[in-house]
């Protein structure tokens, strides 16, 4: 390989399906070029990618038009790889691809081209989970009350012999979109109804699940597969929202507050799964949950790396570099050098450090303003701590925020990681920093025309722990629930 930042024309050429959004994705193309490949980024006609393809950083973008929106069919593959010849583009060495919206484009790619891919039929059982729950259940590691259907009439022949509560959800999603808890036939009616008319359930026949819902904590396990072997394995905390019919994920921790048994069946479980579900290379991010009556229980195996904070709290807590690794499996590059160092760091500082992820919602629904500035500000009071991992923004001026107190699926805003030589230091400057941002929400995100009451100050519920209690304010002769209040069990349950 070139060295660190010089590329030639025998430097590996990396075909990237898809660019996401500048936040998150810009450092991830800034790694590709410091190690010396040659990038090129397949998106659509108006990505913001192209800044880096004027900077340098990117090679070339190939633009196809209507990419986000279209069936990710052999076609489109066909069409994706006419354009690179159309462009001159002539080697290709690895396809690589994080984001769930593309995974079986960059699969259908990558096997066109002869590239190391997991196949298509493991990438396509993933992505649609309702042959993911049959296979795991076929290969005799999972039990489920679990029902596929698409119509209304369909739904009321299945609500009659399922058991509640229930999990409602369309059989391809990412992000918790259109997945809620129901706790009746007549609430998984009423809920359906409301997702039919989703836009996207109004352009596109949608499949969707029911099946039971599983009690207990909740685990992100990431897992390193090169050649069939897993090579690098882990286990977080990872709470979401249970006051709610929503599944927003509210918290990341590592490490685990769940006893040894318990993260050790979890593991195991999902090497199971992994394999039985035919996957063999690269990074997954798998979702798990452990219920006493049930033992552990996939939700869902993502064949990519997970998003958000994932990638930084695996450089903290084990000194991997999840993106480099990803690339060295889709490379067919050893990966002996990068084991030796993760056992070391393991051995030496991960364990002694607890991590926390939190992330900033809005009570109420509005448009988002003045990122930059509340960014800024966010920053100049909290950026020097030593405590302080990372403060970043999720969502750009403009975008609807949907609120914690509104009927939706919440909007993560801004997402901050803090550490701690425990797990009440770590969650004490996380819970400061919400906490602070919460009390000026109305600079970030604009205030409905009507405010029913005001909270003089939301709280965050971290992990388990609410920072100080107080009670909601009154306004105006009537009294809402303050933050701390309405997610009281927002965070892993059991714990």
């Amino acid at each position: 390989m070139a060295a660190q930042g010089s590329r030639s024309h025998v430097s590996p050429t990396v075909l990237v399906i898809g660019c996401g959004i500048r936040a998150t994705s810009q450092s991830m193309f800034e790694k590709m070029y410091q190690r010396g490949l040659r990038t090129v980024v397949v998106a659509h006609e108006d990505a913001w990618i192209s800044s880096l393809v004027s900077s340098g950083t990117v090679d070339a973008c190939i633009n196809v038009p209507g990419i986000w929106d279209a069936a990710q069919t052999e076609e489109l593959a066909g069409l994706v790889l006419q354009k690179l010849s159309d462009a001159g583009v002539v080697r290709i060495d690895a396809v690589y691809n994080v984001y769930y919206h593309y995974l079986l484009l960059a699969g259908r790619v990558a096997n066109r081209l002869g590239c190391i891919s997991n196949s298509i039929d493991a990438i396509e059982t993933c992505i649609f989970k309702s042959k993911a729950r049959k296979c795991l259940i076929s290969a005799g590691l999972e039990r489920w009350n679990h029902f596929s259907f698409r119509t209304m009439d369909e739904l009321e022949q299945l609500i009659t012999v399922m058991d509640y509560p229930a999990v409602l959800k369309p059989a391809e999603s990412s992000g918790s979109w259109g997945v809620v808890r129901v706790d009746s036939p007549s609430d998984a009616i009423a809920q359906f109804s409301k997702l039919l008319l989703e836009p996207w359930c109004q352009t596109h026949e949608v499949e969707f699940i029911l099946e039971n819902y599983i009690d207990g904590p909740e685990f992100g396990v990431e897992l390193i597969m090169q050649e069939g072997e897993i090579i690098f394995s882990s286990i977080m905390d990872a709470g979401k929202q249970t006051n709610s019919i929503f599944f927003q994920g509210t918290s990341r921790s590592f490490p685990s507050n769940l006893p040894l048994s318990i993260q050790e069946a979890t593991m195991q479980h999902c090497f199971s799964a992994v394999k039985a579900l035919g996957l063999t290379t690269g990074v997954l991010d798998i979702d798990i949950r452990y219920s006493d009556a049930h033992g552990p229980r996939i939700i869902e195996v993502n064949p990519r790396m997970g998003g958000g904070s994932v990638e930084l709290m695996h450089q903290l807590a084990y000194g991997v570099d999840l993106t480099a690794a990803d690339l060295n499996t889709s490379l067919g590059l050893s990966m002996a050098d990068e084991l030796a160092a993760w056992k070391r760091f393991s051995g030496e500082a991960s364990l002694s450090t607890c991590f926390e992820v939190g992330w900033l919602m809005s009570p109420y629904s509005g448009e988002v303003q003045n990122m930059s500035s509340f960014m800024e500000n966010l920053k100049t009071v909290f950026g020097n701590d030593a405590c302080v991992m990372s403060i970043s923004a999720l969502v750009q001026d403009g975008k609807k925020a949907i609120g914690y107190q509104t009927d939706g699926l919440p909007t993560c805003l801004i997402q901050v990681v803090t550490s701690g030589a425990s797990k009440s230091l770590a969650l004490e400057h996380l819970s400061m920093i919400l906490r602070t941002a919460e009390n000026r929400i109305s600079e970030l995100v604009a205030l409905p025309e009507k405010v029913p009451a005001k909270v003089d100050r939301h709280e965050l519920f971290v992990d388990g722990q609410i920072s100080d209690g107080e009670a909601a304010q009154e306004s105006e002769g009537e009294t809402v629930a303050s933050h701390s209040d309405l997610i009281q069990t927002m965070m892993p349950l059991d714990r």
